[in-house]
C-alpha cells in the first residue's frame, strides 16, 4: 500500500474513533484536568489556555517560536481496543506503568499514546516540531501521568 493511501486509512480510522468519544456526561472536562502550566511543562513551551474540542476533548497551542501542541480525547472502550488492532505501516507498542492499559500508535508521522484507567479511556496527541518518536512518546507518557493524577 502506498503511503498516501495508508496515512488516509490511519487518519480515517483516528477519525472514526474521535467520532466515538465519550458523551459529555461520561467524560470529564478534559481542560480542566491539566493547568497551562502542567502543559507548558510537558511540552517545553508557553501554551495557550486550553480549549474544549467538542465533548471530552482538549487542545492546547504552543506560542512563539515553538509551536508545540497537546490534545487530549476521551473515548469509549471499544475505541480503545480497536485503536489495538494492526495497521499496514503502525507499529502499536503495549506501555507498561501508565494507567491499567496503555499502548501507543506510531506511523504516518503521527505519534499517539492511549491509555485506560478504570472505565476512562484517554488518547494523549503531542505535536513537537522536530520531536524524535522517542522524545514524542516521553512527552505523552509525562502528559498521561499527570493526567492519571486527576482520574
Amino acid at each position: 500500500m502506498n503511503t498516501n493511501k495508508t496515512r488516509a486509512l490511519f487518519l480515517a480510522t483516528v477519525a472514526g474513533l474521535c467520532c466515538q468519544v465519550a458523551l459529555a456526561a461520561d467524560a470529564p472536562d478534559a481542560c480542566s484536568l491539566l493547568s497551562t502550566q502542567d502543559v507548558a511543562a510537558a511540552l517545553g513551551a508557553e501554551v495557550d489556555a486550553g480549549a474544549n474540542i467538542g465533548p471530552g476533548g482538549c487542545r492546547w497551542n504552543g506560542r512563539g517560536n515553538r509551536p508545540a501542541t497537546l490534545r487530549i480525547n476521551f473515548s469509549k472502550a471499544r475505541s480503545f481496543d480497536i485503536g489495538k488492532t494492526p495497521l499496514p505501516g503502525y507499529t502499536k507498542t503495549p506501555e507498561s506503568g501508565i494507567g491499567d492499559d496503555a499502548y501507543s500508535v506510531v506511523g504516518g508521522g503521527v505519534v499517539t499514546l492511549s491509555v485506560k484507567k478504570g472505565a476512562a479511556f484517554v488518547i494523549v496527541f503531542v505535536e513537537v516540531p522536530n520531536a524524535s518518536t522517542e522524545q514524542t512518546k516521553a512527552v505523552e507518557k509525562k502528559v498521561a501521568l499527570k493526567l492519571l493524577e486527576k482520574l
